[in-house]
């Protein structure tokens, strides 16, 4: 019996190490093919993090150089603006000064007063509309924008023909893009398009349409619009920024096909 148990004890200690040299083969394979599988793994999330940084980058970059764009845009525009109505009041300060001529003899009393107080009512008017145009636009730049799309709408109700009211409507799509708003700006930009076709505002107003769409993601409208903006003005500074544009949205529209 003694000699039964040396005899397996001795069978199982010869054949121990080869299980156990079996064993760690098949533990090292699998280890190392659970190690290339992770490898691959943290590849590809490497590589997919990568490109959302990537497109992140891109958005943030083309967020900076529209917010950068309208920056400059709003001083350039507060400047014409201001040089604008001192040039205006300066006319209308020469134009109170004039000496009254007598009154020709067909001319009667009643006729001269009733002339003077339509000239006192349509200085009148100028002086009311370039206010509510002023108190619309100090909102805007005080950047309290729905308040001054607000006051900017009633100074269009009040004075649709006005001299101030196609660059109030301007600002009113402005005001809706600086939000973030560009279904709303798109409209509003079009309002202006469509209501003063001689406003020096158009070119900029049609590149802030495209640029609201490729904010939208709608490419071809985007690249629609930007042609149409190049077509229609091709020498302006917008139609510059239209062309460098374009190529985003097709070289977009490339890769989405």
């Amino acid at each position: 019996m003694k000699y039964f148990y040396l005899v397996t004890l001795s069978a199982l200690l010869a054949i121990q190490p080869q299980q156990v040299e079996a064993r760690k083969k098949t533990t090292d394979e699998r280890l190392a093919k659970l190690e290339r599988l992770l490898d691959s793994q943290s590849l590809v999330q490497m590589l997919s993090k990568l490109e959302q940084l990537q497109s992140e980058i891109s958005i943030l970059r083309g967020e900076v150089e529209m917010q950068s764009h309208t920056l400059e845009k709003i001083k350039d525009r507060q400047r014409e603006l201001y040089v604008d109505i001192d040039r205006r009041l300066l006319k209308l300060e020469r134009g109170g000064a004039v000496s009254s001529a007598p009154a020709a003899p067909s001319v009667t009393k009643t006729e001269t007063a009733a002339d003077d107080k339509s000239a006192k009512a349509s200085k009148q008017d100028i002086v009311k509309e370039q206010q509510a145009y002023q108190q619309a636009f100090d909102l805007l730049r005080n950047l309290r924008y729905d308040k001054s799309i607000t006051s900017f709408r009633n100074f269009l109700k009040e004075f649709p023909d006005g001299r101030y009211a196609h660059i109030a409507q301007y600002w009113i799509g402005e005001a809706n893009y600086a939000q973030r708003k560009f279904n709303n700006a798109i409209t509003d930009y079009q309002v202006l398009i469509k209501r003063y076709p001689a406003s020096p505002k158009l070119a900029e107003a049609m590149l802030k349409i495209s640029y609201s769409y490729y904010e939208l993601k709608d490419l071809n409208k985007a690249d629609m619009n930007l042609q149409r903006l190049i077509k229609s003005y091709p020498d302006s500074t917008e139609a510059g920024q239209a062309r460098n544009l374009l190529k985003k949205v097709r070289l977009q529209l490339k890769k989405s096909s």
